[in-house]
C-alpha cells in the first residue's frame, strides 16, 4: 500500500536514521535495532525507568491520571520519598500491511522489564484520557521479538500521516500524534526541527 497517508519502508528507516541520530545528539537513549535492509525487520526501541509514588496503590490504578502525575525519572529523588520503580519500553515498527509506523510498547512495575506487567486495562485507562480517543488497545506478539506487547492500532496512522504530506520526517510528525497515548512517551521539542525544513520551504 502507498500515497497519501502512509510511509514506505525506505522512507520509514530514512526517518528512523535522522531520529536515532538527533537522539544521540541529546543522550535520548532511542536505538535502531534488526536488519535494516529487509522490510519490517527493523525498529526503534527505548527503555526509560520512572519511579511512582509509594502512596498510589499500584495494583488497582483506579485514576491513571494522578499516577502518570506522579512519576518522576530521578533515583536520587526516588530513594527518599519512598517511590517504586516503573519501567517502560516503548518500540517503533513498521507493519507491511498498513504502510504506517505502529507503536508497541510495555510497562512493569518493578525494577526489570518481564516482572509485575501493566495490564491491558491499565494500560486503557490513560489511552481513554487522550486526545486520540483510541477505542480498543490489544495485547499482541511482537512481530519481531515474538513476545506479548501492547500495540496501538495501526488503522488510525493512516488518517494521522494524512496530516504529514509536508513534513521532512513523517516519523516525527506522526509520532508527536500518537505519544500521548503511549503510557508517558514523552517527545523532546528537538526532535520537531527535523519536520520543520519542507514546511518552512513551502511557505515560501
Amino acid at each position: 500500500m502507498d500515497g497519501p497517508g502512509t510511509i514506505s519502508w525506505d522512507e520509514f528507516i530514512e526517518n528512523a536514521e535522522s531520529f536515532i541520530a538527533l537522539s544521540n545528539q541529546i543522550s535520548d537513549g532511542w536505538q535502531l535495532c534488526g536488519d535494516k535492509k529487509v522490510p519490517t525487520q527493523a525498529y526503534l526501541i527505548r527503555q526509560k525507568k520512572h519511579f511512582i509514588r509509594d502512596e498510589l496503590d499500584t495494583e488497582n490504578l483506579t485514576c491513571v491520571e494522578d499516577w502518570s502525575d506522579k512519576l518522576c525519572e530521578d533515583p536520587y529523588e526516588a530513594s527518599f520519598t519512598n517511590e517504586r520503580p516503573l519501567v517502560l519500553e516503548h518500540h517503533i515498527l513498521w507493519s507491511m500491511s498498513y504502510s504506517v509506523p505502529v507503536l508497541y510498547f510495555n510497562g512493569w512495575k518493578s525494577d526489570f522489564p518481564g516482572i509485575n506487567r501493566i495490564s491491558v486495562e491499565e494500560a486503557q485507562g490513560l489511552i481513554n484520557g487522550s486526545a486520540l480517543n483510541y477505542s480498543e488497545l490489544s495485547q499482541v506478539i511482537h512481530p519481531i521479538l515474538g513476545t506479548p506487547y501492547l500495540q496501538l492500532h495501526p488503522c488510525m496512522s493512516h488518517e494521522l500521516l494524512q496530516h504529514t504530506h509536508k513534513s521532512k520526517n513523517k516519523l516525527v510528525s506522526w509520532l508527536s500524534f500518537v505519544a500521548p497515548a503511549a503510557l508517558r512517551l514523552d517527545l523532546s521539542q528537538e526532535y520537531y526541527k527535523l519536520t520543520l525544513e519542507t514546511l518552512q520551504d513551502a511557505h515560501e
